[in-house]
């Protein structure tokens, strides 16, 4: 009734693959990576100026504590975005 379907194989050299993508990585993400993290980075010593400069007042303490966190967080956030980016990278150049 419904007869054969095709299947469509595509022939991908994977070395070009990986040539392609290493210049894209090293060019755009690399550094996309590198400056959030400088800025999570600034984000958290903000923080930790804000506690220790106005440390009496609750409120400049609570927000210093907020940055803090949001800092650390952007900071996981751009690790794990780096060694995701190089796990699949380093699995596509091994094929």
């Amino acid at each position: 009734m419904f007869g054969i379907i095709p299947i469509a194989h595509a022939a991908v050299n994977m070395q070009q693959f990986s040539s392609v993508l290493s210049p894209v990585i090293n060019n755009i993400v690399n550094p996309i990576v590198w400056l959030m993290f400088a800025v999570a980075t600034l984000v958290f010593v903000y923080g930790v100026l804000q506690m220790v400069i106005k440390g009496e007042d609750s409120e400049a303490r609570s927000a210093g504590q907020k940055s803090i966190l949001y800092g650390l967080i952007g900071m996981f956030i751009m690790i794990s975005a780096w060694g995701i980016v190089y796990l699949i990278s380093n699995t596509v150049k091994s094929f």
